[in-house]
This record gives structure tokens, sequence and C-alpha cells, in this order.
């Protein structure tokens, strides 16, 4: 008997044992890798450091795209020089009239920089580096494509302040436009509305608004924006209707509960009422 009970405490060790060292390994795994441009450009002064810091608030951070992403290299080794052989692929910083192939490679733009050769920018990068995608987007603090990165100050280095001011007061109303149907549309989600088709017409309009803002030719430009704000207008009433729809039906919910409480009430004051009368007649009964 106490054989069996060594035997048996000793199998528990065991199985606790390799519970724990188990549960460590998984622990350790889970845990996030160093990346090692990241752990040596934090440690530097001036422009090495600051990429990092500005790599920190940027929209690539906040999706974990690290700097092998953009520039290659290997993250993984703690050693400037292996880090950056040519085995690995490293890009350090790449030559202006380079950076839309750079940003617009498989897998990452590639649809930005196919309506950006659409347009004259292109050949404007191709000759004289710019404007390329980091004049609007910077370059480490990389933002997501909103109206705020833009404004005329960008457009009037070479264009004149009115064109400039009126392209970009087009693009910041569309956009607000837009994202007013997006709300309306997340409203419908949570409501469970049927919105399969506008939210596929939606979508296609973003698709438009994204040629617009990357092509940059007036021609496209003044068609692109006749289309968009035409689905625009569309869009707006349809979700509209069915939003006042929703509101009505909610009022008439509204209303058809508070009439039920109300005859609930009601008819709870009547049962008190007439029980309490027949329980005072009972009482002027049996007084008597």
């Amino acid at each position: 008997m106490k054989r069996t009970y060594s035997i048996i405490v000793v199998f528990a060790v065991i199985l606790i044992t390799f519970y724990f060292a188990f549960t460590q390994k998984a622990m350790g795994d889970s845990s996030p890798k160093k990346n090692y441009c990241i752990e040596c450009h934090i440690k530097l002064n001036g422009k090495p450091r600051a990429v990092v810091l500005e790599w920190e608030n940027s929209v690539h951070a906040r999706k974990n795209l690290e700097c092998q992403i953009c520039h290659g290299g290997n993250p993984d080794v703690d050693d400037a020089k292996a880090a950056k052989d040519k085995k690995t692929n490293f890009i350090g910083k790449p030559k202006k009239k380079d950076i839309p192939e750079f940003c617009g490679r498989e897998g990452c733009h590639n649809q930005a920089l196919v309506q950006l050769k659409k347009g004259p920018h292109y050949n404007s990068v191709l000759k004289i580096g710019s404007p390329n995608c980091v004049d609007c987007h910077g370059d480490h603090n990389i933002q997501q494509s909103t109206y705020h990165i833009i404004t005329d100050k960008t457009c009037s280095s070479c264009h004149s302040v009115e064109y400039s001011r009126e392209l970009v007061n087009s693009i910041i109303t569309i956009e607000k436009n837009i994202e007013d149907i997006e709300k309306s549309l997340e409203y419908m989600n949570e409501r469970n509305v049927e919105s399969k088709e506008m939210t596929a017409r939606y979508i296609e309009l973003k698709s438009y608004f994204h040629q617009l803002v990357h092509i940059f030719s007036k021609q496209e430009i003044d068609f692109t924006k006749k289309l968009v704000e035409v689905e625009i207008e569309y869009l707006d009433k349809e979700l509209q209707s069915k939003i006042a729809s929703i509101k009505r039906l909610d009022v008439i919910y509204i209303l058809t509960s508070v009439f039920s409480i109300g005859v609930i009430i009601t008819f709870t004051i009547y049962i008190a009422l007439i029980r309490r009368r027949r329980a005072k007649i009972q009482k002027d009964f049996q007084s008597r």
C-alpha cells in the first residue's frame, strides 16, 4: 500500500513538472519577438532614432507592420552588418523617383501605384522625383489616407493656390459625404437591416474615390468627381429613407410598449380595486 502511494506521488510530481515546463514554453513562444532594427535605432541619436519615434505613431505600427516590411533586412539578428546583408534584400533610403515602386510593390499599395501611373504626377516623379507618395503620406509617420493629410499648401508648390484650394476642398467634401454614408451603413448593420446591395455600392464608391485622389488628372478628376457625387446622392437618399423607416418603427414600438404597459397598470389597478371592494363587502356582511 505504501509503495503504491509513493508511485502515485512520484507520478503526480512528474506530471506537474511537465505541466509547468510546457506552460513556460508556451508563454515564451507567445511573447513578442524582439525587432533588433528598432532596438538598435532607438538607442541612437538624431534622425536614426527619430524614424522609430515617428513609426510608433504611424498606421503601420498600429497594424504591427515593422521595418522589414518596407526595408527588408533581418530584424532577428542583433548585428547591424548581418541584418543589412545583401542576402536579406535590405533597402535603405530609396531614391525619390523609386518611391512609388517601393511603396506600390505587390502585396502593399499596388492599386494606388496602378492609379498613379494613369495620371501626370507619375511622369513628374520619374523626371524630378516628386510629387511622390511620401509628399502626402509621410515617410515613417505614415497616416491613414484621409483628407487630413492633404492641404492646398501640398499642391500649391506646383499649382496655383486657387486650383489647389478648389481641388482639396472637393476631396474634403466628398470624403466627408462618404464618412456620413459609412456611419449610416454601420447604424443599419447594428439594427440588422438588410444593406448588402448598398454596402457593395459603397465599396465601389470608395474605389472610385481612391482613383480620384491618386490619378490627379484634371480630366479624370472631373469625370470621377461627377460619378462619385451621383453615387453619393443615390446612396444617401436610399439610406436616409431606410433610416427614417427604422425610426418610425422605433416610435411605433415605443408607443405600443407604453400603451401595453398602461393597459397592464390600469388592469392591475382595476383588479386591486375589485378585490378591495369584495373584501369590504365580505367584512360588512360578517359584521352583521
